[in-house]
């Protein structure tokens, strides 16, 4: 009977020691919880403000034209002052444009970095073609005295193409002649459907950053 009473109590000992120790490692697990929730918290926090951070931040592009557009001494890629053109009855008969001619650039301009021509054919010129030519000599200096030193670069682009361009994609171009200074422009451009399409002429300084080059242009289009 002693012996069964002594295990009892023992019994009743060790489970109320074991019930003690289990309160105690859940106490001491709950406070290391809630110390960790705050910076648990404060982690995301930080984690997602850099994600925002590095969203807000602009991209970088490279390529041929985005170089032009940044260079060191702050040159950008500038547009030409196009030639207005006021409609005639006849651009409004059929909705044809067939037989008709529109000189799109008839100037001189300084070239520091690049230049750039919009220029729209109208929907339903089946034939269109560029014609035109180009000279270009240092700023200062006279035409036949410049040689390769005057030299830019030329390009005839679509809408897509320049855009490509500009934003460092592979591309290619309808027309283009490297480092010349006295060029002939003859371009046969694809037919148009119901709606108009826009090209650029492209003008790019050979040595972007050094002295300014004048070009002599005159370019119409045939449709």
């Amino acid at each position: 009977m002693k012996t069964l009473f002594g295990w009892m109590v023992t019994s009743l000992i060790l489970i109320t020691i074991g019930s003690l120790t289990w309160m105690h490692i859940r106490k001491e697990a709950d406070s290391v919880a809630g110390m960790a929730a705050p910076a648990i918290a404060q982690a995301k926090k930080a984690a997602q403000a850099s994600a925002a951070a590095s969203n807000q931040q602009g991209v970088t592009y490279v390529g041929p034209l985005a170089n032009y557009m940044d260079q060191e001494n702050g040159s950008k890629t500038e547009t030409i002052e196009a030639i207005p053109y006021t409609p005639t009855t006849s651009d409004h008969v059929g909705g044809s444009v067939v037989g008709t001619s529109r000189t799109i650039l008839q100037k001189t301009f300084a070239v520091s970095g690049a230049m750039q021509l919009p220029f729209e054919v109208p929907a339903h010129a089946y034939d269109a073609q560029l014609h035109g030519t180009f000279r270009s000599y240092l700023q200062g200096g006279k035409p036949e005295a410049d040689a390769s030193k005057s030299d830019v670069e030329f390009l005839v682009l679509t809408d897509q193409e320049y855009n490509n361009q500009l934003t460092g994609h592979p591309s290619d171009a309808i027309f283009s002649a490297d480092s010349t200074h006295d060029q002939e422009v003859n371009v046969n451009l694809p037919p148009t459907l119901d709606k108009p399409v826009t090209y650029h002429l492209v003008f790019r300084n050979s040595t972007p950053g050094a002295q300014k080059k004048l070009v002599q242009a005159d370019f119409r289009v045939d449709f």
